[in-house]
């Protein structure tokens, strides 16, 4: 059942299970780090950021976010195609993948962001960034992540066949990472279904779905939402603000509750275990959610 007006006109109550913002940027606006805690939307204690480097110039700065955030922070190190002329001009260094396996070695936490784009332009230049090199460098943190078997955070923006062509390689390989989450989710229900949801690659798939981007095409977004297998749906912010990000997570969470007709506590508990499956968390990390669980 979808659903009633009553939950429909109040905010979300989580009273059974955390909530994950499975892809954010939060660390990037420190200013607005003062939400953590102080939300009405979800309760002080309930949601778990999965906070994404982009660059090798903020793998620091996810470092100081799970230090400081502890529980409730799950680092996330990468480097984004947007970034990818910094890696072919030397600005960063050449040595990045060792360091990036030292990150995650330390840290833990899952790779990303990463992935292809085949429409963001240089701003300075105004020319879209190469395929070829992005190619190379989303390859390397592939294989940075199977070694480590550790989950990878995967940005598509209309590369759909070239992503599928390298994940096809690394599964013919037996090099796939052992979960790959497909962010921000903007391909067709008909790639899910037919292509990225089928197979021995299939078994890999998580698709995530944010407001930010999913809520442009509500339409589609749900088509999508129901092409999913229950147990594969996640949700994320994908915004850099924390205060913005609480009310992100609630739109997105009621979109994935009509989408698929589900009640509203019950949507923010699978999707809660999704999200345990997808980083391996046998428990909710959030000592109040714990409780309530139990209780």
């Amino acid at each position: 059942m979808a659903e009633s007006e009553q939950e429909a006109s109040s905010p979300i109550s989580l009273s059974s299970s955390c909530i994950y913002d499975v892809h954010c940027h939060v660390h990037e606006t420190p200013d607005s780090l003062y939400a953590i805690g102080t939300d009405r939307v979800f309760g002080s204690d309930s949601v778990v950021f999965c906070t994404q480097a982009t660059q090798y110039a903020d793998w620091d700065d996810v470092v100081w976010f799970k230090e400081q955030y502890q529980e409730r922070a799950i680092p996330a190190f990468g480097l984004h195609p947007w970034f990818v002329e910094r890696v072919e001009s030397g600005e960063i260094p050449r040595e990045w993948p060792d360091r990036l396996r030292g990150l995650l070695q330390k840290h833990g936490g899952i790779l990303g962001e990463c992935g292809l784009d085949k429409v963001a332009k240089n701003p300075n230049t105004q020319k879209v960034y190469p395929l070829e090199p992005q190619t190379r460098m989303f390859k390397e943190q592939l294989r940075i992540a199977y070694d480590l078997k550790v989950p990878v955070s995967v940005h598509c923006v209309r590369a759909f066949g070239n992503l599928v062509d390298i994940l096809k390689e690394e599964e013919a390989n037996g090099t796939l990472p052992p979960r790959i989450m497909l962010h921000s989710y903007s391909g067709s229900p008909d790639m899910l279904r037919q292509i990225l949801l089928k197979g021995r690659l299939g078994s890999h798939i998580y698709v995530s779905f944010s407001w930010f981007v999913n809520g442009r095409n509500e339409q589609k977004s749900r088509e999508c939402i129901a092409a999913v297998p229950a147990d594969r749906i996640l949700v994320e912010s994908d915004l850099h603000d924390a205060k913005s990000a609480f009310s992100a997570l609630e739109h997105i969470v009621r979109l994935v509750a009509d989408a698929r007709g589900w009640e509203l506590v019950d949507t923010c508990c699978r999707l809660a275990a999704n999200s345990r499956a997808f980083f391996d968390i046998e428990s909710d990390p959030l000592p109040a959610a714990q409780q309530n669980r139990e209780e």
